[in-house]
């Protein structure tokens, strides 16, 4: 008993004398900053405000002359969210705080007037709250979070999704768990010949056993990996031969599917569920320990074509892949989380071999993710002065 309870200690005392060799990754439970996120479907921003929690930032989103505008939501006042005011003056880009009828632009953040302190109020001018750059393309509404002029969009989305003849399939939920653990899920190469061998939209696929020799591939920003021919079938010692008495299923035909992760967080697969359909999915924090999961379904086509991708997508695709097989992940994200967050798993984990990809992808993010979002992030410039 002794002797469990010292190797107890010196197991304890090693993993927290560790050192990460990604520091800035550990640190990114909010995700990265200077980055565009999507942040909502644009067809829920109608007449009414919509509040969202991006990277740990209450935001607002408001539509003005079918324009739509992003600001910080809070008053500069006491703190109360603009998100329960309202517009005081049709016609005008202004929202209208519930408390004391504090009124600012939210193109600009600027205070316009302050209702209670009469038209001549001296802090009119001198407050304002923090405003967002928001761009609207493929019917989501885009926000860049972070400080100064943000580069343009197609510089942190790629631009075969953007392009005009992308045919989208598009489904936006709240998930549990931190953004890393659903983004490494989304990379991790060996997962799904386990977990999803009996999903619904891969029932006749036969999955091999294990991927060998798995490797990482760095291409431009993508982080993926390669891997030489996988086993379909092992015997392992003492236990005997796995899996069997998958007699109807199939091995999968045609080139290999390719899986790549991409900074702040969003993954490329091609093909998937199908050939001619590359999946695309973003995982947006929220705060430690939640992400909302955007989910894309691709197709270049226009026409005829295009109806029949559509109405396939919500016949079927959107159930097949975006809600029972990413289902299937969601389910272990959300198991994994609590490990992470409250055991301190990020130094308790043991990795093994296939594990490599995800460790080029902390490397990479260490190396060249553009700022860490930080837990509490200061901003005296927004703060009013006492008048």
């Amino acid at each position: 008993m002794e002797s469990s309870v010292a190797h107890t200690g010196d197991q304890d005392r090693q993993r927290k004398s560790r050192t990460s060799p990604w520091p800035r990754y550990d640190e990114a439970a909010l995700g990265f900053r200077n980055y565009w996120y999507p942040a909502m479907m644009s067809h829920k921003l109608r007449g009414r405000p919509v509040a969202i929690q991006i990277l740990g930032e209450k935001l607002l989103f408001v539509r003005y002359q079918g324009k739509c505008f992003a600001l910080e939501d809070r008053c500069a006042h006491r703190g109360i969210p603009l998100s329960v005011g309202r517009c005081e003056f049709p016609g005008t880009n202004t929202i209208t705080c519930r408390y004391h009828g504090w009124t600012f632009d939210v193109a600009n953040g600027n205070c316009v007037a302050a209702l209670t302190d009469g038209p001549d109020s001296p802090i009119v001018g001198k407050a304002k709250v923090k405003t967002y750059p928001a761009d609207e393309r493929k019917g989501l509404i885009w926000v860049f979070i972070g400080d100064g002029e943000p580069p343009p969009l197609q510089e942190d989305v790629p631009e075969e999704l953007l392009s005009s003849d992308a045919i989208t399939g598009i489904r936006v939920t709240l998930r549990d768990g931190n953004w890393r653990l659903a983004a490494e899920n989304g990379l991790d190469p060996s997962h799904a010949a386990y977990l999803h061998r009996n999903a619904w939209v891969t029932l006749f696929r036969k999955f091999p056993a294990a991927k060998t020799n798995v490797a990482p591939q760095i291409a431009g920003p993508w982080v993926g990996y390669s891997q030489s021919a996988p086993i379909m079938e092992g015997n392992y010692p003492r236990l005997g031969i796995w899996p069997i008495g998958e007699w109807w299923k199939m091995p999968r035909k045609g080139s290999p599917t390719k899986t790549q992760l991409r900074l702040p967080g969003f993954l490329r697969v091609d093909p998937f569920p199908t050939a001619g359909i590359v999946h695309f999915e973003w995982y947006v924090p929220v705060d430690e320990r939640h992400h909302r999961y955007f989910q894309f379904s691709v197709k270049w086509t226009s026409g005829l074509k295009a109806l029949r991708f559509r109405l396939a997508y919500w016949l079927w695709w959107r159930w097949l892949a975006h809600v029972q097989f990413n289902g299937q992940d969601a389910w272990m994200v959300k198991l994994m989380d609590p490990f992470y967050s409250e055991q301190d798993g990020w130094k308790r984990e043991r990795l093994y071999r296939p594990d490599i990809g995800l460790t080029a992808w902390r490397k990479h993010c260490q190396e060249n993710a553009r700022q860490v979002q930080r837990i509490a992030v200061e901003d005296e410039g927004y703060r009013a002065d006492l008048l």
